[in-house]
């Protein structure tokens, strides 16, 4: 428990501080962070989010410190200590005491003190402040501006007004993380709420979108807390997900809910390979409390919420939430306190009042999402005689039975209407139904494409057959532009996890897919792809089809690259576009794009050898140490020998030594891969530049990152590998090795692995060898290898066939004859699918 009388006590007592502190503009401050176990410290308590009360603050300091806290100042008064005599009360001392509080949960109390000065702003009768140390005072005036229409905004969205008279933002050197939404008083780590020097657009959007979440939790989490941590989503999925949409309401030019697709969405797909929970989810220990406020209760919430933003009508789902937010203002809800509200707008909504699930159903469709582990994939079959779509559900986990309520939505050739984005149709919590199209109202003709989760606004992956990919396919070489960029974008998301796990069907219609990307100009669906490009590109390595596959992408992309790299920008991109330009750098110079290899290397040069800084605007689609591996692919023997000198003399402490000994994993020359495994673990080398933990982690990204490393590797181990047993790191990162071993160098692994074993032996260590038929052996390699012997005869045959033909157009307008030529194929090879479909039936 902090007792701030008796700190105060110990201040020198005649000392006048505020002339001492401004010649110098020292900063001082103490700064509460209660969230979500911690107000107990403080003072005593029921510390729990249900357990609200009205707090009276009183803070007594030193008078040259002000105090701020949840609510304005009521009084200052001198401090009268009553163990001090009469007339020798300490002068130097205040007590600063605040207005009573709302009903507020105790871990949103707070308090500072400090010596800090603030800029303001009062709009409809609330008083905004952002408090900065005083060398900075001057540098919030940005985020002052955002706050107040902020406020604003979400007081129009969900017409409930905020409830106090001010809202303070404190910039602190340290926060226990980004910032913490206390009512009243949120607090921030500098860097996050103060303008900075040369910072560009990614940086300012995620900064915005910080103070954003934090002012949407006077709302979600401060106005209506949750009844206990189990239903700690309902404060960070409300705050992340309408952080993005207040956001782009207030600043459309940012293109704000793309990037929620790249920043947000990506996360919450990938977030099974971490621990998988429930969004609700009981916890009682502290541990387990802290846990909760994770990418399930931030990101996949968000995307949860968006969903039902999006399919029960974005206006009745806003009136929903406006109900539950002014119902339990003031008080604690759970999550059926909410679904009643949303339920209740539902029922109201004509929209829906025909279908019988808006009547009672809305609770049992919300439980579905929040008390399930993962995420669903829906599989779509057409029966082009019958006209009739098979829905399929199943978990991304294949070992759960997990089934959902999925509210889909479709577009069709015949009606392509991408903007509404409502629910067509809710699937029940079954594996698999078939409906008519007509019964769910969909124009679909025979040769018509299908299109299911309109603008990714459904959490869920979409597979669909053969055929109806190759109807997609003819659009989208046709004019992709009728269908939408975030609908492009999905078709490689979605189809990135079939290709990996080898369950697609034709690779034709694949490549016939990614064929249409010399078309694209938007970002988006590149940003989407490149995983894709890599995973073949990496699983192709040292095959036949490996430089046909790098051609075929060297055409799709050089016609990007150079608008993107070679000329002048003359548009404003997005986040999204420049997360994207990073995707585009790195897919080109990974199939050895000329242009790309060209101009990475040049900024490498600069960087390293003249010291040469990239350019701001550089550091929003790639990070140093992306440009310099690029850049040292394929260095000159001269060029490599210069580095490993400037290496030897470097500081090693820097960031700019661990960025450059990083990127020289990356080169391609098995000379040079061989010098480098020498400066990082042989014994007799004589420029050793670090310690043999690090050399053994850097051992480890390499092996993994560069393909054309591992022979070389191999070879090294087995001509030092007496030496490298000596350390222990060197057979742990050996047995992770090990989980890359592909079945053709078994008889190697073997042998090496009993050399290693020997001489573990004879040197007396215990040895935590990976067993040499440990399941673990190859275990990284298998599904590469199942796919090689699948499909790589297949990719061959197509990217042959397509070597002298393809591209023709590539480089300027499309070809009509080539056009023409290539839609005639698609089509053939879908009507050929339909024939031998009919001669099986």
């Amino acid at each position: 428990m902090w007792n701030w009388k008796k700190e105060a006590r110990h201040l020198p007592y005649k000392w006048d501080f505020s002339e001492l502190l401004q010649p110098f503009k020292l900063s001082y401050v103490t700064a509460t962070q209660f969230e979500p176990t911690s107000a107990r410290l403080a003072f005593p308590c029921y510390d729990e989010p249900s357990y609200k009360a009205n707090f009276t603050i009183s803070l007594t300091h030193s008078n040259c410190y002000t105090a701020i806290s949840n609510m304005m100042v009521r009084q200052i008064e001198p401090y009268i200590d009553a163990n001090d005599a009469p007339g020798q009360n300490d002068v130097s001392m205040v007590t600063t005491t605040f207005q009573t509080t709302p009903a507020i949960s105790t871990y949103l109390v707070a308090f500072v003190i400090s010596n800090f000065e603030y800029i303001s702003e009062e709009y409809r009768g609330i008083k905004q402040r952002v408090y900065t140390s005083p060398p900075i005072a001057d540098k919030g005036r940005k985020a002052l501006k955002n706050a107040v229409r902020t406020v604003s905004m979400f007081e129009d969205y969900f017409g409930i007004k905020y409830p106090l008279a001010k809202l303070d933002h404190i910039a602190l050197k340290k926060n226990y993380g980004l910032a913490m939404e206390n009512w009243g008083l949120i607090t921030y780590k500098e860097d996050s709420l103060v303008e900075q020097e040369s910072v560009g657009l990614h940086k300012q959007l995620k900064d915005m979108l910080t103070q954003n979440h934090e002012i949407a939790h006077q709302w979600f989490g401060n106005l209506v807390s949750p009844q206990w941590w189990t239903y700690a989503w309902l404060n960070e999925g409300f705050a992340t997900y309408f952080s993005y949409v207040v956001t782009d309401l207030i600043y459309p030019e940012y293109k704000t809910m793309d990037f929620f697709l790249t920043d947000i969405a990506e996360r919450a797909y990938s977030y099974n390979y971490m621990t998988v929970r429930p969004m609700t989810y009981y916890v009682e220990k502290e541990s387990e409390i802290v846990s909760v406020f994770d990418i399930i209760s931030y990101q996949r919430a968000a995307c949860v919420i968006k969903m039902f933003h999006h399919a029960f009508n974005q206006k009745t789902f806003v009136r929903g939430i406006s109900k539950y937010l002014s119902k339990y203002q003031y008080a604690v809800a759970n999550e059926t306190d909410l679904f009643n509200e949303v339920q209740a707008a539902v029922a109201q909504d004509l929209t829906f009042s025909h279908l019988e699930w808006s009547h009672h159903s809305v609770g049992n469709i919300m439980y579905s999402w929040t008390h399930s582990e993962w995420i669903p994939i829906v599989s779509i079959v057409r029966d082009y005689e019958k006209n009739t779509i098979t829905i399929r559900q199943r978990s991304k986990d294949q070992n759960t039975s997990e089934h959902w309520w999925i509210p889909l939505n479709f577009a069709s050739a015949s009606q392509p209407e991408f903007e509404r984005t409502r629910a067509d149709y809710f699937m029940p919590p079954i594996p698999e139904v078939t409906l008519n199209a007509n019964e769910l109202g969909i124009e679909l003709r025979n040769n018509d494409w299908l299109i299911v989760n309109k603008q990714q606004t459904g959490f869920y992956h979409v597979h669909y057959n053969d055929a109806n990919l190759w109807l997609i396919a003819k659009q989208l070489h046709d004019d992709h532009t009728v269908i939408h960029p975030l609908n492009r974008a999905a078709i490689f998301q979605d189809m990135g996890p079939l290709i990996e796990n080898n369950e697609i069907q034709s690779v034709d219609v694949i490549f016939e897919l990614l064929q249409y990307l010399q078309y694209e100009d938007n970002l988006i669906p590149w940003n989407q792809v490149a995983d894709t490009i890599e995973f073949l590109g990496k699983n192709l390595f040292g095959t036949s089809s490996h430089k046909l596959f790098n051609h075929f992408v060297r055409q799709l992309i050089r016609p990007l690259f150079r608008r993107l790299f070679e000329t002048p920008l003359h548009e404003n991109l997005t986040n999204t576009d420049l997360m994207a330009r990073q995707k585009v750098l790195e897919m080109a110079c990974l199939v050895d794009l000329r242009e790309c290899l060209d101009y990475t290397h040049n900024l490498a040069r600069e960087s390293i050898f003249r010291n040469v800084k990239f350019s701001n605007d550089m550091s929003y689609y790639a990070m140093d140490e992306t440009i310099l591996c690029l850049g040292v692919k394929y260095l000159s023997d001269e060029e490599f020998n210069e580095i490993l000198n400037i290496l030897s003399k470097a500081e090693r402490e820097t960031p700019w030594y661990d960025d450059l000994i990083y990127s020289l994993r990356c080169t391609q020359s098995p000379s040079h891969l061989q010098q480098y495994l020498n400066l990082l673990l042989c014994e007799n080398s004589t420029k050793s530049i670090m310690n043999d933990s690090d050399s053994m982690m850097y051992l480890l990204y390499l092996f993994k990152s560069n393909r054309a490393a591992r022979p070389v590797m191999w070879n090294f181990f087995e001509n030092h590998y007496r030496v490298l047993c000596q350390s222990q790191m060197f057979i742990e990162n050996f047995n992770r090795i090990a989980e890359y071993m592909t079945k053709y160098q078994r008889s190697m692994f073997l042998d090496l692995h009993s050399k290693i074993a020997n001489e573990l032996e004879k040197v007396g260590r215990q040895s935590s060898l990976i067993a040499n038929d440990s399941p673990h052996v190859g275990k990284k390699v298998k599904l590469s290898e199942t796919f090689l012997e699948k499909f790589n005869d297949q990719i061959y045959e197509w990217l042959k066939r397509h070597h002298q033909s393809t591209f023709a157009a590539s480089l300027g307008a499309r070809s009509s004859a080539a056009q023409i030529g290539r839609l005639f194929r698609v089509a053939g090879k879908f009507l050929r699918k339909m024939q031998e479909r009919k001669l099986r039936l």
